[in-house]
């Protein structure tokens, strides 16, 4: 679901430094973790048993964020154009499972 919704934010970019920017910024925005509510598969998750492991997860799955955004970078920008890739931009337009991070669905 990340992933889907980093393809669409590059998509809007022109250039690499702009992607490597707001793939940045959309790693570090406030996000639910998977067995919070308003998370769209959270019933498939278990809740943490305590804050200090909920802490974990959640710079767990920052530090994921922040890496899968510099290499989406690497691999999503057309090294002859210094733009989004065609080939990944078709991507943004799915779902996954008809489920989104960014909204209801």
């Amino acid at each position: 679901l990340y992933t889907q919704q980093c393809v669409a934010r590059l998509a809007k970019c022109n250039g690499k430094d702009h992607v490597l920017k707001e793939l940045y910024q959309l790693a570090i925005e406030n996000f639910k973790l998977p067995y919070e509510s308003g998370f769209p598969l959270k019933e498939l998750y278990t809740p943490a048993s305590s804050k200090s492991e909920s802490d974990n997860l959640r710079s767990y799955l920052l530090q994921l964020r922040q890496e899968l955004g510099s290499r989406l970078a690497e691999i999503c920008i057309d090294a002859n154009t210094n733009k989004p890739s065609k080939w990944w931009v078709c991507f943004s337009k799915r779902k996954f499972m008809g489920k989104s991070l960014d909204g209801p669905g």
